[in-house]
């Protein structure tokens, strides 16, 4: 058996490692979002700049149309105050043409009073009214009222369908109103400015950011620097408009066959979206997490040999310590006290040790008795032989018919967890399991408050404790003394005698008083080695047991008179996973194995041997029930996605040994492994 400091390094080692992996994924994680949080802000900086941009541009828009808006009257009067001058030319299209050129204006139209086109340089349209087509009829009002100067937003004018800007005033003399169209070149180059594909050039510094404009009713992109995606359905590049409108925060999609992150918000009528490949976010992340692993590796190794040399130090030399101090004291030297300080426990530990001590030094009785319970108890080795001893000594001391220790479970109600019955008394142990927590109520109210359970006869707690009585009654108990079981400051339970003598109660309880404490320290003992032993006899992984409980296992049950039957079983294929996918995915591929054995041999003890290696020992099994096992097994190796080599040995007699049996079904497997890869043409050095 290993050394409690081995066995202590060996899981301070797995437990750092754990917690540096757990570590790592959290600060991977943390990467991840910080990376992901970036881009959010990145990308709403750049939405800020964009509507300050458009606010900007809206803004000098609005007063280039103003300045062209006056500009265009400006026109209009001077053109009217040319023809008043020199009414010829009103009817000459070269003189009109000539007075345009000079004006720095490309169209002039003249209207009668009644609102007909009688002259212009585009005679095409002489005869149109003011209500002939609606560019024209922007203007009729000023039939009615010769007192307007009117100025139309830009328009598409009627010979080529360019864009002009149309203003008309009247004559001095009123007889007619004159209509200038101007090109309005500057304001539809500021007007561009607010193009959506003008302001995403501005932002096109990194080739790995795209930006998207998608239009609220349509779904159509109606703007970005990936040209060939313009005029296209938003899904069909890869985008969900539910997302879209849904995760202002951002989300991951595939957008142009490039997995991406994405962030969108909404502008005016349109969605703008900043997208980011998932490549170019997260290039930092391959490089840093090998430091980090590095960085932890060497803390977790640091912290294991610091921990393990104060768990030495501070623990595993305290413990032996205290079993010297105990030495001594079970070889009657009463005057050694321990004096072990380095935490409440050992101090508390060490106050029980020397409390007992002293009860013995002060009742020689006592101290003889105590002396040679502890020597019996010690003698057991192992703490659970030792409590069944200290009952049994006990119970005889006391002249009980039955000594016992109870112990509040997890459900809150309370087990017989050891148990000593005198020759001829019926053991209640069985019976005793679970006893709803009303039962005992009242004795744990007396053991909160430091008192003990004494009675010469039960009857005596009839009309305090009816349900206790009951229970006692029952069993057919006369007289009892019990005191608590404490950890720390908790009761966890009880323990006691029944039916003592009479006139030996009072020894009775300081009897049980006294060794108490050291009931309560076997009990916190046979805790931590019942943990320890858990550990140790099973395997991490797939929580089924190892090779130590495999051997345990079979050295319990190669006395019996039984058969037995042996599945030997090789996970086909795992070194080519561990190899190729890594060994996570190898991890899994044993789990599923574990799973597939579990559901063909449930009811059976599974162990793993090896990393792929796999056993069944079958107890009281047939050999036709073995093969029909074997044929499940290999049955349900599909829903698992596992291929097992497998070989199975069964024997009617285990007395015998089971080692001939083991390495028959270990030769079996290896022959079904060899038939498998001669089958499939696999070669077996690659798997």
């Amino acid at each position: 058996m290993q050394s409690l400091s081995k066995i202590i390094g060996k899981r301070i080692c797995c437990i750092t490692w754990i917690l540096s992996l757990l570590l790592l994924m959290v600060l991977l994680t943390f990467q991840l979002t910080h990376e992901r949080h970036k881009a959010y802000l990145d990308a709403n900086r750049t939405f800020l700049q964009m509507e300050q941009i458009l606010a900007e541009n809206q803004e000098e828009l609005v007063k280039i149309e103003e300045a062209y808006k006056l500009d265009c009257i400006h026109a209009a009067e001077e053109v009217s105050r040319i023809l008043d001058k020199n009414p010829e030319a009103i009817y000459s299209i070269d003189r009109l043409k000539q007075i345009a050129e000079e004006t720095v204006v490309d169209e002039i139209h003249i209207f009668d009073q009644k609102g007909e086109l009688f002259s212009g340089t585009e005679p095409q349209y002489y005869g149109y009214t003011m209500d002939s087509i609606e560019s024209m009829n922007f203007f009729k009002p000023m039939l009615t009222d010769k007192s307007l100067q009117m100025v139309q937003d830009v328009t598409e004018n009627m010979a080529e369908g360019n864009p002009m800007q149309y203003s008309a005033v009247w004559n001095d003399s009123g007889r007619f109103i004159i209509q200038v169209g101007i090109s309005p070149v500057y304001f539809m180059l500021a007007s561009q400015k607010n193009d959506i594909s003008y302001i995403f050039s501005l932002f096109r510094v990194n080739p790995n950011v795209s930006y998207y404009a998608i239009d609220e009713k349509s779904e159509v992109i109606i703007g970005s620097n990936r040209l060939q995606a313009v005029g296209i359905k938003c899904s069909d590049e890869g985008f969900q408009f539910e997302d879209i409108k849904n995760k202002p925060k951002g989300f991951y999609s595939k957008i142009n066959g490039q997995n991406s992150f994405c962030v969108f918000k909404k502008i005016g009528s349109s969605y703008i979206g900043r997208i980011i490949s998932i490549n170019y976010l997260y290039q930092d992340i391959p490089h840093l997490m090998p430091l980090i692993l590095a960085g932890l590796m060497i803390i977790s190794f640091i912290l294991t040999i610091l921990i393990r040399g104060y768990m030495d130090r501070f623990v595993v030399k305290k413990i032996q310590d205290v079993i010297q101090k105990l030495k001594l004291i079970m070889e009657g030297n009463l005057e050694e006290r321990v004096n072990v300080q380095g935490s409440l426990e050992f101090l508390e530990l060490s106050s029980y040790i020397n409390q007992m001590v002293q009860n013995l030094t002060n009742a020689n009785d006592i101290e003889q008795h105590i002396n040679k319970a502890l020597r019996t108890a010690l003698k057991a080795g192992e703490p659970e032989k030792s409590l069944e001893c200290i009952l049994e000594y006990l119970g005889r001391l006391l002249c009980g018919k039955r000594s016992y220790i109870f112990e509040r479970n997890k459900l809150g109600g309370d087990d017989n967890t050891y148990e000593w019955v005198a020759e001829g008394v019926m053991a209640e142990k069985d019976n005793l399991q679970n006893l709803p927590s009303e039962v005992c109520e009242h004795w744990y109210k007396m053991f909160a408050e430091n008192e003990y359970i004494m009675f010469e006869n039960i009857v005596e707690m009839k009309q305090t404790d009816p349900l206790q009585y009951e229970n006692l009654k029952k069993q057919g108990i006369v007289s009892i003394a019990v005191v608590p079981l404490r950890d720390s400051d908790n009761v966890v339970g009880f323990y006691g005698v029944d039916d003592p003598p009479a006139e030996m109660l009072a020894h009775t309880t300081t009897m049980l008083r006294v060794m108490g404490h050291f009931i309560e320290a076997l009990l916190r003992t046979r805790d931590l080695v019942r943990n320890l032993k858990r550990m140790s006899y099973l395997d991490q992984l797939t929580q089924i047991g190892n090779r130590h409980a495999l051997w345990e296992y079979i050295d319990k049950t190669q006395s019996k008179d039984i058969s037995i039957g042996i599945i030997y079983c090789d996970i086909t294929g795992l070194k080519r996973v561990n190899d190729n996918e890594g060994h996570e995915a190898g991890d899994r591929l044993i789990l599923s194995a574990c799973e597939c054995m579990k559901k063909a041999l449930h009811g059976y003890e599974l162990f793993r041997l090896d990393g792929d290696e796999l056993l069944a020992v079958c107890t009281r099994i047939s050999e036709a029930e073995l093969h029909e096992s074997v044929k499940q097994l290999t049955g349900s190796m599909n829903e698992y996605a596992v291929v097992l080599a497998v070989g199975a040995a069964w024997k009617s007699d285990c007395t015998e040994g089971i080692s001939g049996i083991m390495a028959e079904a270990e030769n079996l497997m290896y022959k079904d492994k060899a038939a498998y890869y001669a089958a499939t043409g696999i070669e077996r050095r690659r798997q």
